[in-house]
C-alpha cells in the first residue's frame, strides 16, 4: 500500500504535530485499573514531530516500612498498624486483613452504585482525611495518594508542577460511574479538562499507533474501504470491547468509535474466583477436615477472599509456562492435555467459627486450568450460574454486543488489538485468533503499561494542542419512561459526544392538576435508571401545559438534564442505581434492603440490628432467594437467639435444596419443643423419600397435634396411597382440599398454600381446578423508583436541537 495509507499520529493530526504546545505543563496519563494502576508522562519538544512516552516509577511503602518502586501500583488500600498503605504494601496484606474493614480492593468496579455504608465495619469510617465508608471513598483516597506520588516525581525530576491529567476508564462506564470518578479527581485538586476521561480502548489504540510508527510492521489502512479495529480490553475487573472505524477523507486519515460493548462484569478477578471455588477452597477445606457445608455463604466468601491471591499466582505461573510453548498464538494439544502442575508455598491462615484453618502448599494443574478457561471462552451470551456464587460471564457476551451494535460481521474486522493484563492469558489469545480467523491479532509489547501511555498522549494532544484523535460515543440509548406504550428515546446509542443539547418539547402531564411530574431517565433498559427528574407546582399542572426536557452529554460522558413546566424548573438530583446492571423487581427489593441493612449496621457499631436482619431476610424470601434468607435468619439467631426460628430456618434451607441443613434445624426445633406442629410436619415431609418409617412417625405426630392440618393430610395421604390404602388416602386429600377451599373463598390463602391446594385438587382428579389455582397465585409486586401516576405522555412528535 502507498505510504499515505500507513496509520500514524501524524497522518491523523496532519500538520498539528509541528506546532508548539499551547499549554506548558506536565502531561500525565493514568490507567486506573481494577487491580493495577499505571501512570505515564508524554513529552514533545518544540519543532519535533515525535511524542515520547515514559511510564514512571511510583514510590510505595511496603508493610514492613521498606521503600519500593515500580511502574505498577496495585489498586489496593490498607489500614495497618495505624498507617495508611496504598499499592504493593497494601496488596501484600490481602492474606492477613479483612476486606471492607481494614483493606479495600477491586473498588473501581463498584463506584456509581448506592448501597449506603457498604463498608459498615471500616476501621477508618470516621477518621479525618480518610473516611472510607464505600467504594467512592476508596477512589477518593486512592487518587489522593496517587496525586501526592505524581507531584513528588515531577518535583524530583524537574518537571512542571502544572500537571494536566487524562484518566483512562472502561468505555462502557456509565454516567454515574464517570461522575463518581470525576468527583474523586476534583476533590483532590487534580487539574482536569472538559475531556479528562478517555475510554481505555481509545487510549490503547492511540498508544499502538504511536508505537507502530517506529516498528517494522506499521498499521496499514485499506484504500478501498474503511478499516475496522476491534479493541479487546481484558483487565482485572472488565472485559470491554470497542470497535473503531478508520477511514480516509480529504484531510487525511480519521478514526471514530462505531460501537461499545454493553457493560459486562468480567475480568481476571473472575477467573481467580472460579479457580478458588472450584479447586483451591475445596482442597483448603479438605486439608483442615471441614466441609463447605460447615460455613454460610458470607463465611465462604470471606475464606475465598483469603485464597484469591493464591489462585491468581497459580494462574499466572501456569499461563507463563504455557505461553512459552505457544507458536503463532496457538497452544499445542499436548500442552493442554498435560498433567503438569504448578505448586507454590505460602502460608494462609483464616480464623473461622470452626477454628483457625491453615495451609502452606497449594497447586493447580494445566488440565484444571483448561477446564476453568472453558467457562470464560464458551461461545454463548448466557453466563454460567453456580449456586451460592455470582454469575460468571464469558468473553463472547461483550464481543457479540459490540459487533451487533456496529452492524458488522466478524470477517469485516481487520485488526483485533489486545490490551489489559488478563489479555496476556494464552487461552484468551488463542480463542480470539481462532474466532477472528480473517483478522490480524495485535499484541502490544507491554499490555499493562500500554493504556497509560495512550492516556498520556491524549493529555498532551488535548491539553497541549486542543486536539482529540478519536471522538467517543454513547454505548447505550438514553430514554425517558413515559405513560405511553413505548418509552421516548432521547439520545440513541452510538451518538458522538460531546453532543448538542437535545430539547424535547412534546411531553405533557397525564392528568389535570397533576401535583408532581416525574421524568425517569434510563440508559439501555428501564431496569437501569440514572436519575429521576421531579417538578412540583402548587395547585398542580394542567394537561395543556408543555413539559420541556433538555439534555446534554459532556465530553466526559456525563449527562446533564433540566426539566421545565409552567415556569417551574426541576433541581436535578442524580440518583445512582443500586448496581451498574439491569435490575429485576426481585433484585431491586434485595438491594434496597441490603443498602438499608448496611446503613443500620454502620450506625450500630458494625453489628447488624435485629430489625435490619428481619427486613433483609424478608426481602430475600420475597425475591425467592431462600438460601440467603436461611443464612440471614441463622445469623440473626446467632446474634439474637430465638429457638422459635429454627423451624423457619429449616424451611428456607429446604426450599433452597439444602436438605441436610434443613433436617438439622427441624431437629433443633423439635429438641426445643417436641410438640411443634410445623417442625414435625416439615421433618416428616423432608424424610418422605429418605426414610418412610421415620417420615410417618413425625407426620403421625403432626396429625395428632392437628388432624385438619392440610399439608399433613396430603403427605400422609400419599404414604397411604403408596401402601395401597386408596380410600384412606382419598379421605385425607379431601380434608386438605376442603380446608383450602374455605381459605380460597375467604381470600386468606397464603402464597405457599397455592401449590399445596393445587396438589390436593390433582390427587382428587380435579386437574382443571388445579390449573386455575396455580394460575391465580399472586406475582411479586412490581417496585419502581418512580410513581407511574406522575409520569408524562407524548403529545406530538417534535424534537429540536440547539
Amino acid at each position: 500500500m502507498p505510504g499515505s495509507n500507513i496509520l500514524s499520529l501524524k497522518s491523523m493530526l496532519h500538520s498539528t504535530l509541528n506546532t508548539q504546545l499551547a499549554a506548558r505543563g506536565t502531561f500525565v496519563g493514568i490507567d486506573f485499573g481494577t487491580s493495577t494502576t499505571v501512570v505515564s508522562i508524554a513529552t514533545k519538544e518544540n519543532g519535533e514531530e515525535k511524542i515520547r512516552t515514559l511510564p514512571i516509577k511510583l514510590t510505595q511503602i511496603l508493610e514492613d516500612g521498606t521503600i519500593y518502586q515500580s511502574e505498577k501500583l496495585p489498586s489496593v488500600i490498607a489500614w495497618y498498624n495505624g498507617k495508611l498503605l496504598v499499592g504493593e504494601g497494601a496488596s501484600n496484606l490481602k492474606y492477613t486483613l479483612t476486606k471492607g474493614k481494614n483493606i479495600w480492593f477491586s473498588f473501581k468496579m463498584e463506584i456509581g452504585e448506592d448501597l449506603g455504608a457498604k463498608y459498615y465495619n471500616s476501621e477508618v469510617s470516621t477518621m479525618e482525611g480518610i473516611k472510607i465508608r464505600n467504594p467512592k471513598d476508596c477512589v477518593r483516597v486512592f487518587f489522593m495518594y496517587l496525586n501526592i506520588l505524581i507531584k513528588k516525581y515531577c518535583k524530583e525530576n524537574g518537571l512542571s508542577d502544572n500537571i494536566l491529567y487524562a484518566v483512562s476508564i472502561p468505555a462502557s462506564f456509565e454516567a454515574n460511574q464517570r461522575k463518581d470518578l470525576i468527583d474523586a479527581l476534583e476533590s483532590n485538586g487534580m487539574n482536569i479538562s472538559k475531556q479528562s476521561l478517555i475510554d481505555e480502548p481509545n487510549a490503547a489504540f492511540i498508544s499502538y499507533i504511536h508505537d507502530s510508527e517506529d516498528s517494522e510492521k506499521p498499521l496499514l489502512i485499506s484504500p478501498h474501504y474503511n478499516s475496522k479495529v476491534l479493541v479487546f480490553d481484558f483487565g482485572g475487573g472488565t472485559c470491554d470491547i470497542s470497535i473503531l472505524e478508520i477511514g480516509k477523507s480529504a484531510n487525511g486519515l480519521y478514526s471514530k468509535n462505531v460501537a461499545i460493548s454493553k457493560f459486562t462484569k468480567l475480568g481476571g478477578d473472575d477467573i481467580d474466583r472460579y479457580i478458588t471455588y472450584k479447586y483451591i477452597m475445596p482442597r483448603f477445606f479438605e486439608a483442615n477436615n471441614v466441609s463447605e457445608d460447615d460455613f454460610r455463604t458470607k463465611e465462604r466468601q470471606y475464606i475465598a477472599m483469603q485464597l484469591y491471591k493464591v489462585s491468581e499466582r497459580l494462574k499466572i505461573l501456569l499461563c507463563k509456562k504455557i505461553s512459552n510453548q505457544m507458536y503463532k498464538l496457538e497452544i499445542p494439544d499436548y500442552v493442554k492435555s498435560s498433567s503438569d502442575k504448578e505448586t507454590i508455598t505460602i502460608h494462609v491462615s483464616v480464623e473461622t467459627k470452626k477454628g483457625i484453618l491453615s495451609q502452606s502448599e497449594f497447586y493447580l494443574s494445566i488440565k484444571e486450568l483448561v477446564k476453568v478457561m472453558s467457562v470464560f471462552m464458551k461461545s454463548s451470551r448466557i453466563p454460567t450460574s453456580i449456586k451460592g456464587q455470582e454469575e460468571y460471564n464469558n468473553i463472547f457476551a461483550p464481543i457479540e454486543s459490540a459487533i451487533k451494535k456496529a452492524n458488522v460481521r466478524k470477517f469485516e474486522i481487520d485488526y483485533v488489538l489486545l490490551i489489559g493484563g488478563s489479555a496476556q492469558n494464552p487461552f484468551i489469545q488463542e480463542t480470539l485468533k481462532n474466532h477472528f480467523d480473517d483478522s490480524e491479532i495485535l499484541v502490544p509489547q507491554d499490555l499493562q503499561t500500554h493504556v497509560s501511555k495512550g492516556a498520556a498522549i491524549h493529555s498532551l494532544l488535548l491539553n497541549g494542542m486542543n486536539r482529540c484523535i478519536i471522538q467517543p460515543i454513547t454505548s447505550e440509548p438514553i430514554f425517558v419512561i413515559t405513560k405511553d406504550a413505548t418509552n421516548k428515546v432521547l439520545i440513541p446509542a452510538g451518538t458522538t459526544i460531546p453532543c448538542n443539547t437535545v430539547v424535547i418539547n412534546d411531553l405533557m402531564p397525564i392528568k389535570d392538576h397533576q401535583e408532581v411530574i416525574e421524568l425517569p431517565i434510563c440508559v439501555g433498559s428501564i431496569n437501569k435508571m440514572l436519575f429521576n427528574l421531579k417538578i412540583t407546582h402548587d395547585g398542580g399542572f394542567l394537561t395543556t401545559a408543555q413539559v420541556t426536557l433538555a439534555l446534554e452529554i459532556t465530553a466526559d460522558k456525563l449527562l446533564l438534564a433540566k426539566a421545565q413546566c409552567m415556569g417551574v424548573s426541576c433541581m436535578v438530583e442524580p440518583q445512582n442505581p443500586f448496581a451498574n446492571k439491569e435490575l429485576s423487581t426481585e433484585e431491586r427489593i434485595v438491594l434496597r434492603a441490603e443498602r438499608e441493612a448496611n446503613i443500620a449496621t454502620e450506625r450500630n457499631g458494625g453489628i447488624p440490628t435485629k430489625n435490619c436482619l428481619i427486613t433483609l431476610r424478608k426481602a430475600y424470601a420475597d425475591a425467592g432467594n431462600d438460601f440467603k434468607a436461611a443464612e440471614t435468619l441463622e445469623q440473626q439467631n446467632e446474634l439474637y437467639p430465638n429457638p422459635e426460628d429454627y423451624n423457619l430456618i429449616g424451611v428456607y434451607y429446604n426450599n433452597s435444596g439444602n436438605i441436610d441443613k434443613a433436617i438439622e434445624f427441624y431437629e433443633k426445633a423439635l429438641e426445643h419443643n417436641p410438640n411443634n406442629l410445623y417442625a414435625n410436619f416439615n421433618l416428616g415431609h423432608t424424610l418422605f423419600n429418605r426414610d418412610s418409617l421415620k417420615s410417618r412417625q413425625y407426620l403421625n405426630k403432626a396429625y395428632e397435634l392437628d388432624p385438619k392440618h392440610p399439608c399433613t393430610n396430603i403427605v400422609l395421604g400419599r404414604l397411604d396411597k403408596i401402601e395401597g390404602n386408596e380410600a384412606t388416602a382419598r379421605a385425607k386429600f379431601q380434608v386438605a382440599y376442603d380446608v383450602y377451599v374455605q381459605r380460597w373463598k375467604s381470600n386468606s390463602l397464603h402464597s405457599s398454600d397455592y401449590g399445596w391446594f393445587a396438589s390436593a385438587a390433582e390427587e382428587l382428579g380435579k386437574r382443571d381446578k388445579a390449573y386455575e389455582i396455580r394460575s391465580a397465585k399472586p406475582q411479586i409486586e412490581q417496585i419502581n423508583y418512580y410513581d407511574e401516576e406522575n409520569l408524562t405522555q407524548i403529545r406530538t412528535k417534535s424534537l429540536t436541537k440547539k
